[in-house]
């Protein structure tokens, strides 16, 4: 087994001898914070070595989906868990959102594919907007839909934002807080850069707040590296929150576009190997394969993921990204998902947790094979996808 580390520095390596891995943890790294112009900054030396203040539970409270009788999930894309502990989660594939009681047991459908009122063309966000409230961002029809007790109550069209936006979250006035860009192949910046949005449902406004590095540059000729940077936004307690996945620093900035407070970190360069290749290139196969269910014959299967591959080529002298994703959860604190090359399949298995104000709480183990998509409370909602591909909904707790 390879043991690497990235964001976290391992404490305990197999092959250790055991008295060495029953020592006591060191003392947990002292930050250092200061106040700069208005914006509060935490830093630390190293990668902080801290466990978890929390960890989830040996066994999921449910999993929904594996069995005959549930709901057929073809792609789990989003999901969000509601105040009384049950959960919304959109299916792309299907164009559907499936309710699951507090239980894990089927609700209904709050919404189906159609071009009418509260129906659905292509899913993009789907995001908590109150007690019972669901925001769901439908990219096909171009609209925002706001759903309270079962019924699609509200529609904001988003036609007129034609820069690709993506709604992130709400802020304290439950206005959208969106991404915006549009990618162009030709470019020649070392970084593309995106948008951080403020859009105004009521009064239909847009306010770009500020803009950052999105994708970086590519080589004109040849292959790329597959494993390239990049530029990961979510919202966190009304705040966007910010990290380019080369560089060890997060920005909070609110919804007026001030940048609030940065936290920085000093870990160690790790590099690919061929391990990282071989779990990169079975991901983009099964990714393929699902992606294309028409193509039948395995000649023009195995054509098509030559010429995928053939993009690409593994640069050894070029250090990993930090991180695969990011997210804010419910309680403000935001989750950088340790980087692994197959993460768009399998998740993440290693979070590295930062509180609102910017410390670092612990990094934490997530279950094999589980996607996180919310985190409420004592409460995690995730997709499982089993070795046969087939996924399912589950809900595990943070004692």
């Amino acid at each position: 087994m390879k043991v690497r580390a990235s964001l976290f520095l391992m404490g305990c390596v197999p092959g250790v001898v055991a008295t060495a891995c029953q020592a006591a943890p060191p003392p947990a790294p002292e930050a250092s914070v200061r106040d700069s112009a208005g914006i509060r900054i935490v830093e630390y030396e190293t990668t902080p070595e801290i466990p978890s203040p929390f960890t989830f539970s040996s066994q999921p409270i449910y999993r929904y989906g594996a069995e005959l009788e549930d709901y057929a999930f073809r792609s789990v894309w989003r999901g969000v868990l509601l105040s009384d502990g049950s959960a919304a989660v959109a299916d792309a594939f299907n164009r559907e959102v499936v309710l699951l009681e507090p239980d894990g047991t089927f609700r209904g459908l709050l919404a189906g594919p159609g071009d009418g009122p509260g129906e659905i063309d292509m899913i993009g966000g789907l995001l908590p907007a109150g007690h019972d409230t669901l925001l769901l961002e439908d990219i096909g029809h171009g609209r925002l839909t706001l759903f309270a007790g079962g019924e699609a109550v509200r529609e904001v069209d988003t036609r007129f934002l034609n820069r690709g936006p993506r709604v992130r979250g709400l802020d304290a006035e439950g206005q959208a807080l969106m991404t915006s860009g549009r990618y162009r192949p030709d470019f020649r910046e070392p970084w593309l850069q995106g948008r951080m949005v403020r859009f105004d449902m009521d009064a239909g406004v847009v306010d770009t707040i500020a803009a950052y590095d999105w994708v970086p540059s590519s080589p004109d000729e040849g292959p790329t590296n597959p494993f390239m940077p990049g530029g990961l936004v979510t919202v966190a307690q009304g705040s966007f929150v910010y990290l380019r996945s080369d560089t060890p620093e997060v920005v909070w900035r609110s919804s007026d576009g001030t940048t609030r407070q940065i936290a920085r970190w000093r870990p160690a360069p790790v590099y690919p190997d061929e391990d990282d290749w071989r779990l990169y290139t079975t991901s983009l196969r099964t990714q393929l394969r699902r992606a294309n269910p028409q193509i039948q014959s395995e000649a023009e299967f195995e054509e098509m993921m030559e010429r995928s591959l053939g993009r690409y080529e593994l640069a050894p002298d070029q250090p990993l990204p930090l991180v695969s994703e990011i997210f804010g959860d419910r309680g403000g604190r935001v989750w950088l998902g340790h980087w692994a090359a197959d993460a768009q399949l399998n998740g993440v298995t290693r979070y590295s947790i930062l509180a609102p104000d910017g410390s670092w709480l612990g990094d934490i183990e997530a279950p094999s094979r589980v996607r996180i998509l919310d985190v409420s409370g004592q409460r995690v909602l995730g997709a499982f996808r089993d070795e046969l591909g087939v996924e399912s909904v589950v809900v595990y707790e943070l004692p």
